[in-house]
């Protein structure tokens, strides 16, 4: 009691709070887990009864909560055993993952106790009592210490698609888990035991709380090591842990490409800027004028036919017409060949352009967003059986209150979950199902690194639309499992050191080997061409029946003038 007085005294000093507790009234500071991170227990053993209540009261206690101090107190008597130098079983439930320093009576070294296998302790001398203070032994960090598992097997668990092994290099996924398990086997020295294959990465059933696929064999404790795509949601959190993200990946609906180029009607006039073609029109306005007062004081015609004929010239210039007769004065030479200089410029770029208008078809989406793709309405969405997208949206879609919310209509447009397609693959070519690649009207929202690892088995071309989704995907295992900080420990040596960004390197995804086409240019391509010239076709024909209207009533009108001229003069003459 003194000592614990006294201790409690110096750390209050130092502003450490600390709290008294009996071994048997440890299990209620476990209610105060969420509200303090990492406690320090400091565990006094005066005598070897103590040593056995202390046994008893964390036999079924979480060790990994905190971070222990144990004082043995008492030198066993002659005919006891040394429990503290040499500890038999595992008094204390450690695990890998625990972190408890020991301290023997009369001893000057500072020993730290963890177990492998959950039956036997493991002791590593950490520093020594020089007198003044303890003395480190080593400088290796915790995980560095803790680097053999010592052959320990952990029972896997993956999806029938996804193949662990590094000799199925086609696989993107499986490349990148296959040589992490590798390096991670060799590093830590444990085993893989693959125990069961399941066909969906799993779904929360809320009506009897429970997981299937991949989720509820770790769940329910059948697994400890889930290797899978798994994407990590706040939801899963909450039943698992997960390892460093290995894969990271933007989320993207996938539509079936369109057949039809689409017709851009802007787009011939998209080849300048909006002031070049301003420019364009001035020259063309003012240049009739300019040359009007060129020719004025030469040519004693009226002012419109002048300035009428000056802008057909013009207008044929730039329509890379000839002038039905060359000028000869210099001044107006000189002008035209400016003219004529400046129109073979802008039809030559403007051809160009024009060209590579044609020969590029641009497929015209009916969404661009996945706001338009909702708001559209006419496509169903589909996502793969038991993965994290169906599990987001769908719990989104359940706690949301508004029923125009976002999550409430994307989950309108979802299909049944019967006719969701089972593997990554099903959903572009499956026949029996809904897939892109069968169905017009079907929206696929898939990984785009997983999209690209089924790119030569898809046997249509598809189009994508960014969802501005961003997932990371990673390895799971059991909740609380003691070796998880190891894992990640090596998963961020890995990381450090370059290997897992050399995987995840795009270059190493397989490419689709096609055979380069090149497809002519169809008639729906030059539409708006075709459209300007039937248009120019029928504005000439209405013009030339206006200018025929014209010119025969006004030749009427000239007949009539003379048959009246003829009939006076006619009349006066008889008179």
């Amino acid at each position: 009691m003194h000592l614990m007085h006294s201790s409690t005294r110096l750390l209050s000093r130092r502003y450490v709070v600390t709290a008294n507790v009996y071994f048997k009234r440890m299990k209620n500071l476990l209610r105060y887990h969420r509200r303090i991170v990492k406690p320090v227990m400091i565990v006094i053993l005066p005598d070897f009864d103590a040593y056995l209540e202390f046994s008893e009261a964390i036999e079924t206690y979480p060790m990994n909560f905190s971070v222990w101090f144990t004082l043995f107190l008492y030198t066993p008597a002659n005919d006891t055993h040394d429990y503290c130098h040499e500890p038999v079983g595992n008094p204390f439930n450690l695990a890998f993952d625990t972190q408890m320093l020991v301290l023997c009576h009369n001893a000057g070294i500072l020993q730290e106790w963890y177990s492998v296998d959950g039956e036997t302790v493991k002791v590593f001398d950490l520093a020594e009592w020089d007198g003044e203070g303890f003395m480190p032994l080593t400088n290796l960090s915790l995980y560095d210490r803790r680097n053999d598992m010592e052959g320990t097997i952990l029972r896997i668990v993956t999806v029938k698609d996804l193949s662990i092994s590094t000799k199925h290099t086609g696989n993107y996924v499986a490349g990148i888990y296959g040589k992490v398990l590798e390096e991670l086997a060799y590093s830590l020295n444990f085993t893989l035991k693959i125990v069961a294959r399941m066909k969906e990465h799993g779904l929360w059933n809320p009506q009897n709380d429970t997981w299937s696929g991949v989720m509820g064999e770790i769940v329910e404790g059948r697994a400890d090591f889930a290797v899978a795509d798994m994407s990590m949601t706040s939801f899963r959190i909450r039943y698992v842990d997960f390892t460093l993200p290995l894969i990271i990946s933007r989320n993207s609906l996938y539509i079936k490409e369109p057949g039809i180029c689409g017709v851009k009607w802007l787009g011939y006039f998209q080849t300048f800027h909006s002031r070049t073609w301003a420019m364009i029109i001035t020259l063309i306005a003012v240049m009739p004028l300019l040359l009007f007062f060129m020719k004025a004081y030469r040519e004693s015609r009226s002012t419109v036919d002048l300035i009428s004929e000056n802008f057909i010239c013009i207008w044929g210039i730039f329509c890379q017409q000839a002038l039905i007769e060359f000028p000869r004065r210099s001044s107006l030479r000189i002008a035209y060949f400016t003219i004529f200089l400046t129109a073979v410029m802008i039809v030559a770029h403007y051809s160009a352009a024009l060209v590579g208008f044609l020969t590029a078809c641009t497929r015209v989406l009916p969404f661009q967003t996945i706001d338009e793709f909702v708001d559209n309405g006419g496509y169903k969405l589909i996502v793969t059986r038991g993965s994290s997208d169906y599990d987001v949206i769908s719990f989104q879609a359940k706690y949301e209150t508004s029923m125009r919310s976002f999550s409430v209509k994307l989950m309108k447009l979802m299909k049944d979950e019967s006719e969701l397609p089972e593997d990554l693959i099903d959903g572009f070519v499956q026949v029996r199902l809904i897939s892109v690649c069968n169905e017009r009207k079907v929206a696929y929202m898939v990984l785009n690194i997983l999209k690209k690892t089924m790119e030569s088995k898809i046997p249509c071309k598809v189009s994508s639309i960014n969802t501005e989704r961003i997932d990371n995907l990673g390895m799971v295992l059991s909740k609380g499992s003691p070796y998880t900080g190891v894992i990640n420990y090596h998963l961020q040596k890995f990381l450090d050191n370059g290997m897992l960004m050399r995987l995840r390197d795009t270059r190493f995804l397989p490419q689709s080997v096609e055979s380069k086409t090149y497809v002519p240019v169809r008639m729906s391509n030059v539409i708006p061409i075709l459209a300007i010239l039937c248009g120019g076709i029928i504005i000439s024909i209405v013009m030339l029946i206006i200018e025929k209207m014209y010119y025969q009533s006004r030749r009427r009108k000239l007949q009539s003038k003379v048959f009246y001229h003829s009939r006076k003069k006619f009349k006066k003459h008889n008179n």
